[in-house]
């Protein structure tokens, strides 16, 4: 082979080979740990050497959850600079929100000495909960529920439930979760509320999608409402990871009515209310499901049941893939009327038209477009650089000052509104042009007045200047 090629060979070989990237010197940190005041602070800590004077530190940290991209928070401990020296941090859940229980912390140390030399430690991680219960654990791989202060022969019972509870939302609604998720068990609401900040106060259970947790407080006295709430914010979790979007929203009702129909049968009393609106026509629109639920108790019953009847029709009249699609159209930041139509055939209003039919409701109201009234001319404050274009006024409805309109038994004659208008504007016209002549003129005789004045006093003391 002529050398001419082989040297050109060469040439492209070594221009493609990958490019050796320099590695940060190798970190010397020592006693690296994070200690809890759970559930208000988490302190990092340790101890930092480098080859010269250490001149900044970088604490890099977050939690491992489902975002749409790389979440890394950085801090700023305060320091002397020296060659080796201690640092630490506190992150301040009272300022930044609660992490919920079990959450996988992250850390580690970035620094950068006075030669420019960067270290980057080693990453850590710990799990967010407190120290002071006996946490024990059951689990399989697809739940693990954590518990203390209850006999575990009960947290399998509450294993067996959640289990049964995934399979049937795979079932009814395809949904599948793509991690293990954790379930946190506290033997009373008002434990439950302890280990989380500014929850309101009938708070009885929490999922969080994005961390793969839910939490829940034990009731004490009903263990099928136990049971059945592990199901409801286990279905919340499956929903918020099927349908996660950065862009788009999920509808109320969809949300809260998959988490109840995946628990069974509607109970009476709320079936009852349901029934007892339909008949009287005093269903709430789906529409205004889309959103936050009333804080009315009444109000708030009915948009559950509503939910739950809506979700049930949907699933039972077009099938579990139809689920499935409308859950991916979320996901995909699509609008809830284009995910709705895409995975049905029909809008909001259409699915609530749908709906009443399937139930013996009365058809649902539609608001008619009323009429506009004709915009009436109101006098405005126009600005010194002068008159807006856009305000026009209108031929049949100009202000007046005078108390018997045209036509009136007390002032019988017509007058043209225009020409009304014009005359008006006119005298208003004169009225300032007079103000501003007055006014000029009782200036003038305040400017004679001063300088009479200061004449006088410069003849009486003439000589002394």
């Amino acid at each position: 082979m002529p050398k001419k090629i082989i040297l050109f060979i060469t040439l492209m070989l070594t221009a493609l080979a990958p490019t050796q990237v320099r590695a940060a010197p190798l970190a010397d940190v020592q006693a690296d740990s994070v200690s809890f005041d759970f559930p208000n602070t988490a302190t990092f800590s340790a101890s930092l050497s480098a080859s010269s004077e250490i001149v900044a530190v970088v604490l890099e940290y977050g939690a491992e959850q489902l975002t749409c991209g790389e979440v890394v928070a950085k801090a700023f401990p305060q320091f002397s600079p020296s060659a080796s020296l201690n640092v630490s941090w506190t992150w301040d859940m009272r300022q930044s929100g609660s992490l919920p229980p079990g959450a996988k912390i992250w850390w580690r140390w970035h620094y950068t000495d006075s030669s420019g030399k960067e270290y980057v430690g080693d990453k850590n991680e710990a799990t967010w909960l407190d120290d002071v219960h006996a946490w024990q654990t059951v689990s399989n791989s697809q739940l693990s529920i954590h518990y203390y202060d209850k006999e575990k022969s009960f947290a399998q019972e509450l294993l067996a439930a959640g289990t049964d509870g995934l399979k049937r939302n795979k079932e009814q609604a395809g949904m599948v979760s793509d991690i293990p998720i954790d379930f946190y068990v506290y033997p009373n609401y008002d434990d439950m509320r302890d280990a989380i900040l500014y929850e309101p106060a009938w708070t009885g259970g929490q999922a969080q999608p994005e961390y793969g947790i839910a939490i829940m407080g034990l009731s004490g006295f009903d263990e099928t409402w136990d049971k059945n709430t592990v199901v409801h914010e286990l279905t919340h979790i499956l929903v918020g990871r099927s349908a996660f979007s950065c862009l788009g929203s999920r509808p109320g009702w969809l949300e809260e009515g998959l988490a109840m129909y995946s628990e069974g049968k509607l109970d009476s009393g709320m079936q009852s209310m349901l029934d007892q609106a339909a008949r009287s026509n005093s269903l709430i629109t789906l529409r205004s499901l889309n959103g936050g639920f009333s804080e009315n108790p009444d109000k708030a019953n009915l948009s559950y049941a509503q939910s739950y009847s809506v979700v049930k029709f949907l699933i039972e009249s077009y099938g579990q893939e139809k689920m499935s699609v409308f859950l991916k159209a979320l996901s995909d930041a699509k609008a809830i009327d284009e995910a709705l139509r895409e995975a049905y055939g029909l809008d909001t209003e259409g699915v609530d038209a749908a709906w009443r039919a399937s139930i013996g409701a009365p058809a649902l109201t539609v608001a008619q477009a009323t009429a506009q009234p004709t915009p009436t001319w109101v006098p405005t404050y126009v600005p010194i650089d002068g008159i807006p274009q856009a305000i026009t006024a209108t031929p049949n409805a100009v202000p007046t000052s005078n108390p018997n309109p045209p036509g009136s038994e007390n002032n019988p004659q017509t007058v043209n509104p225009q020409e009304n208008s014009k005359s008006t504007l006119s005298a208003l016209t004169m009225g300032m042009l007079v103000a501003v002549c007055c006014l000029c003129l009782v200036l003038l005789a305040i400017i004679g007045a001063i300088w009479f004045f200061v004449r006088k006093n410069k003849s009486k003391g003439g000589g002394n200047g």
